[in-house]
């Protein structure tokens, strides 16, 4: 064997041995302590088991963090690289293990992104823990231990407990979640656990207090599963200034959600702000479901599980008995129509890129509808999250495979061109997509 022979072999076995001693390396965790305030900034702080030279925050939105975060101390900075936020050693070579932050609760209008604190209750905050938990890579959240203290005369909640403060706390489902820090105390039954802003009406409070249980009632019903732990529901009231005005937003997460209702048309009691509130709370609580099972990638479009939930909600608010044929018809016109009006022109695709959060519900309603087919949604999406669980997630091609199954060929071929090719008119693929 000649010696450049032996050499070469010391080096493969010499990077063997790097490879295993990476891999054997320790797990950097990360302890996170965030003190809230009633009345100024709360203060995080950050302890690392290993030392680190940068720390991915994941994506920038609304130059956020750059705004209302004030990082101090160690030797560590925050900045902005492509898009995302990492705190990072200040020469970018001296590893660091601990720093601090305060963080003033703002609150940032998002869509389609959570937001990192809702005003809920007289100095109160709902906030979610993903926006103070760091990276290990790109998709996938360090290993954290998580502790939340209470100002004096507050208390935590989440997930059935409600203390002065979670200590080493996780979600039952192992995802970041909402916390709520402050003073309003939760109405706990067997079916939830529900905040209400005691600056909502008392119309809305009762409304929300009946019929968000027996909605997440029906759902369970026809999507033919319970869910793993007792939901929690938060409800903010906003700005209610405009009078008038009738604002809806809200978010999803395992085992949660919560609405955020605003303008001064929900002061007094009416039938379009009920009717809103109900459909909203029914396609929210549809999410709380489909949580069950994940898309494979970010890749994959938001009109498959909104539109999902929208029309999920369609079914259960009919079998719950709060609608009627006639108002599932009305609704049917609606999201046509937006969903034609909003694609003049353009692609569902095109139009999710775009950020027409309206336009992908309504055709994402539309496209769930047609395939589903004769059976329904909830039966499609019972075989969809079945399919997806068995799997790696779920994806686009497979929920056109099942529409091609439930609602026919025609159908699935009108879904794939109306996400892909951009058309004058959408109407005409609308209608062959809902053609029976």
């Amino acid at each position: 064997m000649s010696l450049r022979v032996i050499f070469l072999l010391a080096l493969i076995a010499l990077a063997a041995c790097a490879r295993d001693d990476e891999s054997d390396a320790p797990l950097n965790v990360v302890t996170i302590t965030i003190e809230a305030s009633a009345v100024g900034p709360w203060r995080a702080t950050y302890e690392l088991t290993e030392g680190a030279r940068r720390l991915d925050f994941g994506p920038s939105r609304d130059h956020y963090r750059e705004t209302w975060w004030r990082v101090e101390g160690n030797g560590v900075r925050l900045v902005t690289e492509n898009g995302r936020d990492f705190v990072i050693s200040a020469d970018g070579k001296t590893p660091f293990r601990n720093f601090s932050v305060s963080i003033t609760p703002a609150a940032s209008a998002r869509a389609k992104s959570y937001e990192p604190f809702i005003g809920l209750g007289a100095g109160g905050q709902l906030f979610y823990t993903g926006h103070f938990i760091p990276y290990q890579e790109r998709f996938t959240r360090m290993a954290t231990h998580l502790t939340v203290a209470a100002p004096e005369g507050a208390a935590v909640t989440g997930f059935g407990e409600t203390k002065p403060a979670f200590t080493d706390w996780e979600s039952p489902y192992r995802n970041p979640a909402f916390l709520y820090v402050g003073k309003v105390a939760p109405k706990k039954s067997a079916s939830m656990e529900l905040i209400v802003d005691d600056a909502a009406p008392l119309w809305i409070d009762e409304e929300i207090s009946e019929f968000a249980p027996k909605i997440a009632a029906t759902l369970a019903k026809l999507l033919g599963r319970d869910l793993l732990t007792t939901p929690d529901i938060f409800l903010a009231m906003g700005d209610v200034s405009e009078e008038g005005r009738v604002a809806y937003s809200g978010d999803a997460l395992p085992g949660q959600y919560q609405m955020t209702l605003a303008g001064g048309g929900w002061l007094a009691e009416n039938d379009f702000a009920r009717r809103l509130l109900r459909r909203s709370t029914a396609h929210e609580a549809a999410h709380l479901w489909q949580a069950a099972v994940r898309p494979r990638s970010d890749a994959v479009p938001d009109w498959i599980h909104e539109g999902g939930a929208s029309a999920l909600a369609r079914e259960a608010l009919i079998e719950a008995g709060y609608w009627t044929a006639d108002d599932a018809a009305a609704d049917l016109q609606r999201a046509r129509a937006e969903c034609a009006s909003g694609l003049a022109g353009a692609s569902l695709d095109r139009a999710e890129a775009a950020h027409d959060w309206p336009t992908v519900y309504a055709c994402g309603e539309i496209a769930n509808i047609a395939a589903a087919g004769d059976q329904g949604s909830a039966a499609f999406w019972r075989e969809f999250m079945s399919r997806a669980a068995s799997g790696a997630g779920y994806d686009e091609a497979m929920f056109v495979d099942l529409a091609r199954e439930r609602g026919g060929g025609a159908a699935a071929d009108a879904i794939r061109e109306l996400s892909r090719i951009n058309n004058a008119d959408a109407g005409p693929v609308i209608d062959r997509m809902l053609a029976r």
